[in-house]
């Protein structure tokens, strides 16, 4: 695991970690409401009203901040393990907006879970630790037969697991 990856865990596991309190603390509270007030401990009744209170509005907000972060992982993972360079192909590989990903791409370098990286204004990220990369290609999306990521030689769309062939939008531009 890389040490952006190990930054985003431990970024999400705070997150979990506030997102499970805060829905623990709507539970229990409930139940401190009802023993304070019955018994006339109102010390142990305002603690239960600030737990309710603070789960039942805090909880959906942590745990959709956590949702958030959670998705991260496979941008990070896009750049960092596929080595795929720009928004635009991030974006097709994983089915996304390239808004999206360029937002979910600037989070993760504010955050320090893309250290090292830059984007330009056109969308090619830039790593200034590693030597520019070279490939042979580039991912266009998934194979329709086994769902893989396909690979765009300078040919064609092929899939380097199966084998299959697939025909590109743009070669009947072409003809």
């Amino acid at each position: 695991m890389s040490e952006n990856a190990k930054n985003l865990k431990k970024i999400k596991n705070k997150g979990l970690a506030v997102a499970v309190a805060l829905s623990v603390g709507l539970v229990a509270g409930i139940p401190m409401i009802v023993l304070g007030a019955t018994n006339g401990i109102t010390a142990v009744m305002v603690i239960g009203i600030v737990l309710v209170v603070l789960g039942f509005y805090g909880a959906p907000v942590a745990w959709t901040q956590y949702a958030s972060k959670a998705g991260y992982s496979s941008t990070l993972a896009a750049i960092e393990e596929e080595d795929i360079d720009t928004i635009e192909a991030i974006a097709q590989h994983l089915g996304k907006r390239d808004k999206t990903v360029r937002a979910s791409v600037d989070w993760l370098i504010s955050h320090g879970c893309l250290k090292g990286y830059t984007v330009d204004k056109d969308g090619n990220i830039k790593d200034s630790v590693k030597k520019p990369r070279t490939r042979g290609f580039v991912d266009v999306g998934k194979c329709p037969n086994c769902n893989a990521p396909l690979e765009w030689t300078a040919d064609a769309v092929v899939c380097p697991y199966c084998g299959m062939t697939v025909k590109r939008r743009d070669s009947e531009d072409k003809k």
